[in-house]
């Protein structure tokens, strides 16, 4: 069994470290494709994400899947490589709440917070950002996990058409669905 400490695990990794594949299917959602436009914004965004983390290098993997029940798109994005330092997600996501303004009536409220990374160990976290406009508000998570080998995260991204409310995406949901996902696309080997 592996022993869980502020969102870090030590888990059996064995010498080849692990590696992500994207499958066709992950926790009952198929893969399906979307518009080149939106693909540059998640790839972007991927490198965004993995810059502070120190991963610039490595093959990037980004696949889609459709979550009917929600309307919503589940978004797995990762890098495999080598030399990758889960501690500095670790200190990314041990940090207190930030709260700020946008000078057009937005009040952002960002909250990271480390989560278990489940059984493959490594680091894990969850960065949630609230966006708020008087009575309105809406709630935004991506959650990522880091071993030495393989980088990734998992967020939800809203449909086109997208014709309900998503309640409930906060780091426990998110959390635990990306200790889920990751159990489907991270290989050891």
């Amino acid at each position: 069994m592996a022993a869980t400490t502020a969102g870090t695990t030590t888990g059996s990794t064995g010498s080849a470290g692990w590696t992500l594949r994207m499958p066709s299917t992950v926790v009952g959602l198929r893969q399906t494709t979307l518009p080149s436009d939106a693909m540059a914004k998640i790839n972007s965004t991927l490198q965004q994400d993995a810059a502070p983390l120190g991963v610039t290098g490595g093959t990037p993997l980004v696949a889609v899947y459709d979550d009917p029940q929600y309307d919503v798109y589940v978004i797995v994005a990762g890098y495999n490589g080598s030399g990758f330092d889960p501690a500095k997600l670790t200190t990314l996501v041990n940090v207190a709440p930030k709260f700020t303004e946008d000078g057009a009536g937005d009040r952002i409220t960002t909250n990271s917070m480390p989560v278990d990374p489940g059984p493959h160990g490594g680091a894990a976290g969850c960065a949630s950002e609230v966006l708020q406009n008087g009575d309105l508000a809406t709630e935004s998570t991506l959650c990522s996990w880091m071993t030495a080998t393989t980088m990734g995260s998992v967020s939800y991204y809203p449909k086109p058409d997208h014709q309900q409310m998503v309640f409930g995406t906060g780091p426990d949901v998110i959390g635990k669905l990306t200790r889920d996902v990751r159990q489907a696309v991270e290989q050891q080997g």
